[in-house]
């Protein structure tokens, strides 16, 4: 009966000195899907190059002290790409294309949103692109996204 005692005690000893080294509070990036479609209003012709983009939706810039010196330097935004899909068309497809991208994305970076960015070129010339921010955020992340693309130009 002792032994028993002994090997319990000191099994119950290891796992509360392996739980006591877990950080329960950290934010842990998870792998999630965005899926959805890119809509332009018409097929796609053979040879559409379409592309989709996840980026990370910037921060708000942080106000500066009274009296801190300010810089005459234009910032220069940099995009943080958190994943893509393209897929170039052998053959004419219909409006509503599929898409799927997995991103490494924690709760922060989700309550923030993500961006969803697209184009279509073909022709060796952009022809369609997004115009209005497409964001994804925690409550819509499970969600099929519909990503509508405007006309880039003449």
């Amino acid at each position: 009966m002792s032994f028993r005692l002994h090997l319990l005690a000191a099994l119950a000893a290891v796992f509360s000195a392996g739980c006591s080294s877990l950080d329960l509070n950290r934010e842990v990036e998870v792998n999630r899907v965005i899926s959805g479609t890119v809509n332009i209003g018409q097929s796609f012709p053979a040879g559409s190059e379409v592309m989709v983009r996840a980026l990370e939706m910037p921060r708000a810039p942080v106000p500066l002290p009274a009296g801190a010196p300010v810089e005459r330097v234009p910032a220069v935004p940099v995009e943080n790409i958190l994943g893509d899909f393209t897929v170039t068309l052998g053959s004419p497809a219909a409006d509503g294309l599929p898409f799927r991208i997995s991103i490494g994305a924690d709760d922060s970076r989700l309550q923030r949103g993500i961006l969803l960015e697209s184009r279509v070129m073909y022709g060796g010339r952009l022809r369609f692109r997004t115009v209005n921010a497409h964001a994804v955020t925690a409550r819509t992340v499970a969600l099929p996204q519909r990503v509508v693309l405007q006309p880039a130009g003449p």
